[in-house]
């Protein structure tokens, strides 16, 4: 029989394709959530030397090398969430837009009485089919005011387009964008007709602009926030796993490979055809209604009912609705019987293992940067050092990137993260968060950083030094 290992490396590598790379450099937020000033993420490795394989180098000595990962660290509340939520809110206002609102939905930060008349900032840095691309925004509630979009090497910055908003009216001005006049002045009626609170990477993408030549930097930058960077909250569910399961044999092998090596008990997967408009399916008729109504045509929508069970549905090409749940397998004792649970009667680390599993299959793809927010929730502290254990091991040389917030201290080794890799947010006593790499602080390779870190050496823990007595007595 093959070693288990190995026949994960085959099953995956049936999955995968390799397509260039597409990852993080910088994150930088300014007045949003518990950010008052300038905070920086940056995903470029220092002189560490342990871990090679963690680093991408860049072809060119002019390229950036750019690290697969990093974890962040921080107390309850320390703002390790909101760096998460900074960049959900960049990628919902470049893929979804407000939705011809003209208020932009988010909060400054509260405890300083200039920030609520200052500007915020968001800006990022990823790297996309061989280009590094840098796109901020400069906004409040009312008004997008800055906009723009820059290639940059290790020499120069190459500006694509600015956008400034002047007096309710949208300016664009381009560089580095090897497009005709003509096809210019186009993109100047686009902007022209673009709303104070809309960007305009957002605005131009919805337009019929991909079959303008030299259109690519504004085009790839737009697919980069909608293909390629996913974002995972505690919450999250696999969208379609049920339908894709089903049909999938490779995929429906890896999954059980996963389940059985971590011991879940599970011994195998299925799917069941189901009644969507059944009164068993428990969920409202006229949320079932919506659901249907607003799915395309080999669309597929999943939605949990009340009692915690996960449904996909799909509309066939010839317009009927097809829907699936998820079944697992248990063997019963002292029996080649088998039974069958619903999803919601495993545990909730068994159900957050499964929805973590695709996570591993996409980043051995070469195209998906994933960031999770608490991948610990519901795991025991072995099994998700295994998952990034198993992430480092079978990615060498390949150029995704898994990014995650976490307060498990298990993690912090040295023979799994390099220091550049680990951060911690840390909150002072006026409610601002500061962001900060172990890097800093140069503990030595052989040096146990997780005690370091229990005993308050890098700070982002919680205080409870003063926390001696509760202050009510119990009364028999």
């Amino acid at each position: 029989m093959k070693n288990a290992l190995l026949l994960f490396r085959e099953k995956i590598s049936l999955l995968t394709q390799k397509v260039g790379v597409f990852m993080i450099i910088r994150l930088t937020v300014e007045n949003f959530l518990s950010f008052n000033d300038k905070v920086e993420f940056l995903l470029t490795p220092s002189k560490v030397r342990s871990l090679k394989h963690h680093v991408i180098r860049g072809k060119k000595s002019r390229d950036l090398d750019i690290l697969k990962s990093a974890i962040i660290y921080g107390a309850n509340a320390s703002g390790k969430s909101n760096l998460v939520k900074a960049l959900s809110f960049l990628k919902n206002l470049v893929t979804r837009g407000v939705g011809g609102s003209k208020f932009i939905d988010y909060s400054k930060f509260k405890l300083d009485k200039d920030s609520k008349s200052r500007k915020s900032q968001v800006e990022l840095e990823f790297h996309f089919l061989g280009v590094n691309y840098a796109y901020g925004v400069v906004f409040d509630h009312e008004c997008i005011y800055e906009e723009w979009l820059y290639s940059f090497n290790k020499e120069k910055d190459y500006k694509i387009f600015e956008r400034k908003t002047v007096d309710g009216e949208v300016e664009i001005s381009f560089g580095d964008l090897k497009i005709t006049n003509e096809e210019k002045k186009r993109l100047e009626y686009i902007a022209f007709d673009t709303l104070p609170t809309e960007l305009f990477l957002h605005a131009s993408n919805h337009r019929n602009i991909s079959s303008i030549v030299g259109i690519s930097p504004i085009t790839d930058s737009y697919k980069w926030f909608t293909d390629i960077l996913t974002i995972i909250y505690p919450s999250s569910k696999f969208a379609g796993i049920e339908i894709n399961i089903d049909s999938n044999n490779e995929l429906k092998e890896v999954f059980q490979w996963f389940l059985s090596e971590f011991q879940t008990g599970i011994s195998g997967l299925e799917t069941i055809k189901v009644d969507f408009f059944n009164s068993e399916v428990n969920i409202p008729q006229k949320v079932k209604n919506e659901v249907v109504e607003n799915l395309d045509v080999g669309e597929v929508s999943v939605i949990s009912s009340f009692d915690d069970i996960r449904y996909s549905i799909l509309r066939r090409e010839d317009g009927e609705i097809e829907a699936y749940k998820l079944v697992t397998k248990h063997t019963i004792r002292n029996s080649n019987e088998v039974t069958f649970f619903d999803i919601n009667e495993e545990s909730d680390g068994t159900q957050r293992l499964m929805d973590l599993i695709p996570v591993i299959m996409e980043l051995s793809k070469e195209d998906k940067v994933f960031v999770i927010d608490e991948i610990n929730r519901s795991l025991h502290p072995k099994l998700t050092y295994k998952l990034y254990e198993l992430f480092f091991n079978e990615s060498i040389g390949i150029k995704s990137q898994l990014i995650s917030t976490t307060h498990e201290s298990e993690l912090l080794d040295q023979k799994l993260f390099r220091k550049d890799e680990i951060w911690f947010v840390d909150k002072n006593r006026y409610g601002e968060s500061s962001v900060y790499s172990l890097e800093e602080f140069r503990p030595r390779k052989d040096k146990d950083i997780r005690t370091g870190y229990l005993k308050g050496r890098f700070d982002a823990i919680p205080n409870l030094v003063n926390v001696q007595s509760v202050p009510w007595k119990i009364t028999k």
